[in-house]
């Protein structure tokens, strides 16, 4: 072994932590195994008599900083003088990131680390030393980010072949990465088309799936899983069931690239989307000009669709509501007071978010992945509008043909209601495509300042409280983007970002730790 410059510290005294990381997404016969390399840093303490107080494992990448609870632990211990050095296989172990590595080093030079072994890499705690070993961490760096370009070019090229390993419902992929009808699972995928086609509800039809045998095994866990109505919800929004697959900022025809077999026509799918958008609408086909908050935010936890918002109809005192038109929804109590939902937000937003300068810009370091995940959600939404929208066009002009020819008064006055309301359908379907380009072609639109996310973090409960029924929308919709009712309460909620992100690693972090 290289001389380790055991001379100038004595260091059989020093209290070394072994840490040993393999990422999840490392490829098997690039790193050594987590067992390997204890295994051999074991063996360099026997032979450097090193004293190892404790032996940490971690599965989790080490790209990107801040994601690793086992990693931030350790370099606490170290600042609270747990341990005095760290013994790992190699740097690239530690870090893969700048930031990290950067850490690291400022801990060697303000004597909060004493010392460092690697079994793959000599080092001293010396100016030549900590130079090496930034060396080595950019070296790490430049390979993971290398590593990550080609596998990106690579998942592209076998995109545009059709290739995919995402599992849908009803497919089995082939060892080629393409998609194949999954036996009887397809062919209940199939009828489920066919039975919400004809209004049939979500409830009804995972029922009947169910009955009929429909299993999916999770290959990870081995565990089966039948059909519930949130995932069929899934299922009837998602345009590869007839052909059209989307990943990223890519998009490919199936049935162009291969003997793809739909469980749809797109004629049908474009239907079901129309119908669905109907059901959505309120009973009352009036447009109501009135601003009334949290509109198409608020969704029923029963059918996952948007609630109407309106005022009760009452000669007395009027309250808000939260009403769930769709016919085919199960729920008893139709619609649920605005004031519930207030409640839930007042009482979560006073607890406070409680995020910080720091976590401001961790999250938008990584904004271009989030970014590109957006991205992807919103060119199936636009994909989607766009064929919903081209039915209408055609129904439109259908029914305008068919008005020229009728006689019938009465006849001629219904169609021609009818066409009006497609009209408004169409000029909304219009509105809304050029909303969701807008965002498509500038990611960053709704970046908050610095200054606004502060003080959203810090002051949202009492912002929220004391503004008018349009500042109360206008703060929510920075801190929300959905929250979910049932006949009672707030069930569940999804946050905008960056706040979902942030929180969830916040919340994540603090549960390992073992704090509330």
């Amino acid at each position: 072994m290289d001389d380790y410059g055991d001379d100038e510290v004595d260091i059989t005294k020093l209290r070394y932590v072994l840490y040993a990381r393999k990422s999840t997404d490392d490829p098997k016969k690039q790193i050594r195994s987590i067992d390997d390399q204890i295994k051999e840093c074991q063996e360099l303490a026997i032979h450097k008599r090193l004293h190892v107080v404790k032996v940490l494992r971690e599965s989790k990448s080490a790209k990107k900083p801040r994601i690793r609870p086992i990693f931030t632990q350790m370099l606490k211990d170290l600042e609270k003088g747990v341990y005095d050095s760290i013994l790992s296989w190699n740097p690239d172990r530690l870090a893969r990131n700048m930031l990290e590595a950067g850490i690291i080093i400022d801990m060697l030079d303000e004597k909060k680390m004493t010392d460092l072994k690697f079994v793959t890499h000599p080092f001293t705690n010396d100016a030549n030393g900590k130079m090496m070993l930034s060396v080595a961490f950019a070296i790490s760096k430049q390979f993971s980010d290398d590593l990550s370009q080609k596998v990106k070019r690579g998942n592209r090229s076998k995109f545009t072949k059709g290739q995919s390993s995402v599992p849908k419902h009803g497919y089995i992929t082939t060892v080629e990465g393409t998609y194949q009808p999954d036996g009887k699972n397809f062919d209940l995928i199939q009828r489920a088309w066919e039975m919400r086609r004809t209004g049939t509800s979500l409830e009804e039809i995972s029922d009947h799936m169910n009955k009929n045998g429909y299993s999916k095994v999770i290959k990870t866990s081995g565990r089966r899983v039948k059909m519930d109505k949130r995932t069929l919800s899934k299922i009837f929004h998602d345009p590869f069931y007839y052909g059209m697959l989307f990943q990223a900022k890519q998009q490919v025809d199936l049935r162009l690239v291969y003997s793809f077999q739909p469980a749809v026509s797109e004629q049908v799918f474009f239907e079901i989307q129309q119908s669905s958008q109907n059901r959505q609408l309120p009973l009352n086909s009036k447009r109501r000009v009135t601003l009334y908050p949290l509109k198409m935010m608020v969704k029923c936890a029963y059918c996952d669709q948007f609630m109407y918002v309106a005022p009760s109809s009452g000669s007395n005192k009027r309250y808000l509501y939260y009403r769930c038109d769709n016919r085919s929804c199960t729920r008893k109590k139709r619609s649920v007071r605005a004031k519930v939902v207030f409640d839930f937000i007042y009482d979560f937003l006073s607890k406070g978010l409680n995020l910080t300068e720091a976590d401001y810009k961790q999250y938008y370091e990584e904004l271009s992945g989030i970014a590109d995940t957006k991205r992807q959600k919103l060119q199936v939404d636009i994909h989607i509008k766009e064929g919903v929208l081209k039915n209408i066009k055609r129904e439109i002009q259908d029914l305008t043909i068919g008005l020229l020819r009728q006689h019938n008064q009465r006849i001629k006055q219904e169609g021609e209601k009818k066409v009006s309301e497609l009209e408004i359908q169409e000029s909304e379907l219009q509105q809304e495509i050029e909303t969701l380009k807008s965002q498509i072609t500038d990611p960053d639109r709704d970046k908050l300042s610095l200054e606004d996310f502060l003080n959203l973090s810090k002051n949202a409960a009492t912002i929220v409280r004391s503004a008018n029924e349009i500042g109360k929308d206008r703060i929510c919709r920075r801190i929300f983007l959905n929250l979910k009712v049932d006949e009672t309460n707030v069930t569940s909620y999804q946050l905008k970002e960056p706040f979902e992100t942030l929180l969830k690693t916040r919340n994540r972090q603090l549960g390992r730790d073992g704090q509330t």
